[in-house]
């Protein structure tokens, strides 16, 4: 996939906003969207949102220096209120919408809602896990972590054949915020809608239609995090949605809370940015 990623920042929200210490690293190359970390202090079930991204977590113990728990997660497809608690400290980097790292030996379909230990997930040599391990501040995490990133990208083979063809389609979807059509992507890729769903759904799990849907919802959300709601009618149909009373069932679905109530919460935060 072209490394053309200044339409979207993929964002789980829920990770400011039922977190502590958050913060964050904007990458946006090698198909990394973004570093980031935060602490918890409860028992706490965490909210998850659709960002059709892999994140790798790397959870750290301040009391027991040099230990780290590693895993990778998957993207899930509608609101989730995940039971698997996060602990102490977390070290993430989330990959960009539909990219499979090449350090990995699992597909996005493996992955579709869930947590793998890394070492179960990694191609090769996973020594370089120890290293994260030492490392104690949040930019040397995230030093070591690109410069063993980066080996895998050098050595990785360029797609082919029908990853060729679904890396050209996620881009479609990706440059169009969610809004190309699926005829359009026929008419693009010289590729029956049969075939494209077929190894879309073999790679990553679902049809291209809900990675669009994925697309447009993360797009509302950068939409609300800016603070606007002056017209919201307008806004949903600039997002691509046929008229307000879809936008608000479909970011309901993927959000968990109505876009006016997600609106509320933003401003009670004093937030105004991209968050995750």
């Amino acid at each position: 996939m072209s490394e053309d990623y200044s339409v979207l920042k993929p964002v789980q929200p829920y990770f400011v906003f039922d977190t502590q210490n958050f913060r964050q690293e904007v990458c946006l190359r090698d198909g990394i969207s973004h570093f980031y970390s935060f602490t918890t202090e409860s028992e706490k079930a965490q909210r998850l949102v659709p960002d059709g991204c892999i994140d790798m977590f790397f959870e750290y113990d301040p009391s027991r220096p040099g230990h780290m728990h590693s895993y990778v997660a998957g993207t899930n497809l509608s609101y989730t209120v995940d039971s698997r608690l996060f602990h102490n400290e977390i070290f993430g980097v989330r990959f960009m919408p539909g990219n499979r790292p090449a350090m990995l030996d699992v597909t996005m379909k493996d992955l579709l809602g869930k947590r793998i230990e890394s070492e179960y997930a990694l191609k090769g040599d996973i020594s370089w896990l120890g290293f994260m391990a030492k490392e104690t501040d949040f930019y040397g995490r995230m030093r070591t972590f690109t410069e063993h990133y980066g080996r895998f990208q050098k050595d990785s083979e360029k797609p082919s054949g029908k990853l060729e063809l679904l890396d050209a389609v996620k881009k479609l979807i990706y440059d169009s915020c969610g809004k190309i059509k699926i005829h359009d992507l026929e008419e693009k890729t010289n590729y029956t809608e049969r075939y494209i769903n077929k190894i879309f759904i073999e790679e990553m799990g679902f049809p291209p239609k809900i990675f669009c849907k994925i697309i447009q919802f993360q797009k509302s959300i950068e939409l609300l995090n800016s603070g606007k709601k002056e017209n919201m009618t307008q806004g949903a149909v600039e997002l691509g949605y046929y008229d307000q009373s879809q936008f608000i069932r479909d970011f309901t679905k993927y959000c968990g809370i109505t876009p006016n109530k997600y609106l509320k919460l933003v401003e009670s935060l004093g937030f105004r940015s991209d968050p995750s």
